[in-house]
């Protein structure tokens, strides 16, 4: 229970009964005697909280499964069942985690390949690839985004970037930061044949660019799909292919505009490295820092929320706080991030805030086109899709795909 005031009469629609006198009254569950309640300063307290009364009446909101879909950016079934079985959430109920067309619109997908060998251990084998660029860009002006990927632990690093070449630098933060903290060193990377991975190749032969000389430079072991085979890098074409149905769920599922595909996709990434994969053991986030996971500070993305932002020049009569939206977790800071539309800066952050996700009002399912511009060019008509039963929708497998 997480009230401290009872309705009498929900209690009396679940078939409970009173009986007052001037001491205080006695409750009876189907004229079974459940609890006594005396009277403390006018008012009737109950001492002890019978269990059936915890259970029955008034069941906790994050026992509720589709409440956890939504926290965890619209993941499948079977992976919160994993996460109940894991003990990392509380048990729930599923008996209302359906289909529904905001899921479908964000995983409708073709078939899927199966692959095969593993890294056996961390940073022995990294993927990367390149999405983008993507019609509208984020408040920061990013289009592309880029994403590193652990074969080990599966666990991803996702960088937002302006154009390609942008690759590098984002390589090199990667680079530096996981080989710090993991006391490792990166052996080999793993990418497709883009030029801006493996250079140009004309008729006087290849010539590398600055990320496949850099590579070189550092011993880095540089593999490359073959051409046409997009399937040989399939851990990261599969993680963006996730990450991108995440993004539309999640922004079909709010009130959010369009161009905070940013902040959902950096949602999405967070999510991801917290929930199981059938590819690992564990979570990645358990294996790449070998502690306990928690997922009790998530939050439904886009829901409305009132966050107390720091304002030096508050006025005693001002409002405490807010009315915001919450976009996400904050890379290097305990706290939350939110967007503001009608706040001088739009996007805060802040670890004190109340959420509103019992509030949320699901936006009127809309087409969300969140594919490179390339894809968008190709006309529906020749795009070969493989449709499922509907029954497939909800249960599919945010799975990294591997090579065969």
């Amino acid at each position: 229970m997480r009230r401290n005031l009872i309705s009498i009469s929900k209690l009396v629609l679940s078939n409970y009964s009173f009986q007052f006198n001037k001491e205080g009254f006695s409750l009876f569950h189907n004229s079974i005697p459940v609890a006594k309640c005396p009277v403390e300063c006018g008012l009737f307290h109950l001492n002890s909280i019978p269990a059936a009364l915890n259970t029955e009446i008034i069941p906790s909101p994050t026992q509720s499964a589709r409440l956890w879909h939504h926290r965890l950016g619209h993941i499948s079934k079977d992976r919160i069942q994993r996460l109940v079985k894991e003990q990392i959430l509380p048990s729930v109920d599923f008996s209302d985690l359906d289909v529904y067309v905001n899921c479908i619109k964000g995983k409708l997908t073709k078939a899927r390949k199966k692959g095969s060998n593993r890294s056996g251990q961390l940073l022995e084998i990294i993927h990367t690839d390149i999405c983008g660029p993507f019609p509208i860009q984020t408040l920061e002006g990013h289009r592309y985004f880029i994403t590193f990927i652990d074969d080990y632990s599966r666990y991803g690093y996702l960088f937002l970037i302006t154009e390609k070449s942008s690759a590098l630098e984002a390589f090199k933060i990667f680079k530096t930061e996981v080989e710090r903290q993991l006391e490792l060193k990166i052996k080999v990377v793993r990418s497709d044949r883009g030029g801006e991975y493996y250079g140009k190749f004309d008729q006087t032969g290849r010539h590398p660019g600055p990320f496949a000389k850099y590579l070189q430079e550092c011993g880095i072991v540089a593999q490359y799909t073959n051409l046409g085979t997009p399937e040989q890098n399939g851990v990261a074409e599969r993680r963006n292919r996730t990450l991108k149905d995440m993004v539309r769920s999640m922004i079909c599922n709010s009130q959010l505009p369009n161009y905070l595909w940013g902040e959902a996709i950096r949602t999405a990434n967070y999510i991801l490295n917290r929930v199981p994969s059938k590819a690992v053991s564990k979570t990645p986030f358990e294996l790449w820092t070998n502690r306990k996971l928690s997922l009790n500070h998530l939050h439904i993305w886009g829901c409305k929320a009132e966050a107390k932002v720091f304002n030096p020049q508050e006025k005693k009569l001002d409002p405490k706080t807010i009315s915001c939206f919450f976009v996400g977790y904050p890379e290097k800071t305990k706290g939350y991030r939110f967007y503001c539309p009608n706040h001088t800066t739009r996007l805060v952050e802040t670890g004190r805030a109340v959420f509103l996700e019992n509030v949320h009002e699901e936006r009127k399912a809309t087409d969300f086109i969140f594919e490179e511009l390339g894809e968008i060019a190709i006309e529906p008509a020749k795009r070969s899709v493989q449709v499922p039963h509907i029954s497939e929708i909800q249960g599919e497998d945010y799975e990294d795909m591997e090579p065969e």
